[in-house]
């Protein structure tokens, strides 16, 4: 790691240097390395976070206590803080515990590296230009010049923040839905108090309006009324999208949530899912961002996630396809093809019409019967 970001902070110098002849070779290597360790901080901040999320997916469905520190579930020995590092302690201990050497699950580090990816590119985009890869927001800082360093005044830190938060809430369904398993209603409470009543109570976090048009210089600072009504209208484009993918993702779930058999289950977390993103990102948005994720939930081999039931692939696929929608979103909000406010109603309407007729053979089950759920080898870190 040491060589590879000496390595990038020479090789960026050296380019940079070379492209300004006012400026020299060392004018350039405390900015870069600079990126050096804001990558790392927000990728270590991020896998602590998947670390959490490990510990909070493996024991609040079994109604256990997220408090207290890991331990083997072998040998019951609490793990040190070592042992407990995001990604590196599973590799230093070569994947077995260190006092019985019984293995323990590879999934852990991946869940630590994917979520804390997700963190870093939503960090990232915005940390060097105040936020401005958000749609409506102020330019207050100029362009960025070939020193480029982090700019961030208080309202754009709290929006990323809140992002952050956000798609941690995301990544936590995500990882119990995976594992087949109905989402702990105390757990879906405070995923939705984490991302609903923050853009209640500061409206800037709303980032676009939820109507379909709007002025151009429109902002999101202060409209109370404006946040209302993207809770509101997330909520029913999260249960609208999840009946229109109730027959590809629950088969033989009831459209009325009535008997609560374990299809209509996986149909409200589905809607509990969706609804979550339609609060953070806006309706607009997510209509696209869901069929995103059914195709790469049709690109995700099935052997390699263990899994054939549709949902608990898709329930993946989701947090990454909302990752790229707030670290990109400015980009996709111009894009004519996007549906965002200010969209041609074609568009948005053709995002719909190709979710429903193609959502079915993509996400096609390989198998009529969905094995039961096995249970990992060890307790997460």
């Amino acid at each position: 790691m040491l060589v590879v970001s000496g390595g990038y902070v020479g090789v960026a110098a050296w380019w940079q240097a070379g492209s300004h002849p006012l400026t020299g070779f060392w004018d350039f290597v405390p900015s870069r390395t600079i990126d050096v360790l804001l990558v790392g901080w927000f990728f270590f901040v991020g896998s602590a976070i998947g670390s959490f999320l490990n510990v909070v997916a493996w024991r609040m469905p079994r109604g256990r206590s997220i408090r207290g520190r890991s331990h083997c579930p072998f040998c019951d020995v609490e793990l040190g803080w070592r042992e407990n590092w995001p990604v590196f302690g599973w590799i230093v201990l070569g994947g077995r515990c260190r006092h019985c050497r019984l293995p323990i699950s590879p999934r852990y580090p991946i869940v630590e590296t994917v979520v804390g990816l997700s963190v870093l590119m939503i960090a990232m985009s915005g940390a060097y230009r105040d936020a401005t890869h958000l749609p409506y927001w102020p330019q207050r800082f100029g362009r960025v010049t070939a020193l480029w360093m982090p700019k961030l005044n208080h309202d754009s830190l709290a929006t990323i923040l809140y992002h952050v938060m956000a798609i941690g809430c995301l990544w936590a369904l995500a990882l119990v839905r995976f594992d087949s398993t109905r989402l702990p209603r105390v757990l879906v409470g405070w995923c939705f108090a984490l991302v609903a009543l923050p853009m209640l109570v500061y409206p800037t976090f709303a980032v676009i309006p939820w109507g379909v048009v709007s002025p151009a210089d429109w902002e999101a600072s202060g409209e109370y009324l404006n946040a209302a009504m993207r809770v509101l209208t997330g909520l029913a484009i999260g249960v609208l999208l999840a009946r229109i993918l109730a027959r590809t993702l629950c088969p033989g779930a009831d459209p009325k949530w009535k008997p609560l058999s374990e299809p209509t289950g996986q149909l409200i977390d589905l809607s509990m899912m969706l609804s979550l993103v339609g609060i953070l990102i806006g309706w607009q948005a997510t209509i696209p961002v869901t069929a995103v994720a059914v195709l790469l939930t049709a690109a995700l081999p099935t052997g390699w996630l263990n899994r054939t039931e549709p949902l608990a692939r898709w329930s993946v696929a989701l947090p990454i396809a909302v990752t790229f929608q707030l670290a990109c979103w400015k980009t996709l909000h111009e894009a004519a093809w996007w549906p965002s406010v200010g969209t041609a109603p074609v568009v948005t309407l053709a995002w719909a019409a190709g979710l429903m007729l193609f959502a079915g053979s993509l996400l096609r089950k390989p198998t009529d019967t969905i094995p039961e759920p096995v249970a990992d080898p060890a307790e997460p870190g």
